[in-house]
């Protein structure tokens, strides 16, 4: 008679202790993943913000190599560039020519675009049309 008197008292289930303890973590375990997506965001829009200026410093590059010019010692800064109207806003640019092995009247170009979230997109090449050689 003790054993069914005891089976009627003992309940199944959870305590409230370990409900509130499993709520504490689940909280917890949200909370973490809330935080790591700003986190996301801000990479993927620094990833954008980088291939935007790359595919304008190419744009710039190729002018550079299918046009005549820059001449070596020559400066610019966004407004020179060909495509300034793209340039979104916050982004910056600047090229430099430079000679490279004197007399062979070769250019070193470098062009530079720097976004407003994101580390700068350097490209260089050689302009190698001999277009830039001075009479």
């Amino acid at each position: 008679m003790d054993s069914k008197s005891h089976a009627k008292d003992s309940q199944e289930g959870f305590t409230l202790v370990e409900t509130l303890i499993a709520i504490v973590i689940m909280a917890g375990a949200f909370i973490a993943i809330a935080g790591a997506i700003p986190l996301a965001a801000m990479i993927h829009r620094g990833a954008l913000e980088r291939e935007q200026a790359l595919s304008l410093a190419q744009y710039q590059m190729e002018y550079f190599l299918t046009n005549p010019g820059p001449l070596a010692g020559d400066t610019g800064t966004r407004d020179s560039f060909v495509n300034a109207g793209q340039f979104p806003l916050g982004f910056t640019g600047a090229y430099n020519a430079y000679s490279f092995a004197a007399g062979s009247g070769l250019t070193l170009i470098v062009v530079q675009v720097t976004p407003p979230h994101a580390s700068k997109v350097e490209i260089s090449a050689i302009d190698t049309t001999f277009s830039n050689l001075v009479p």
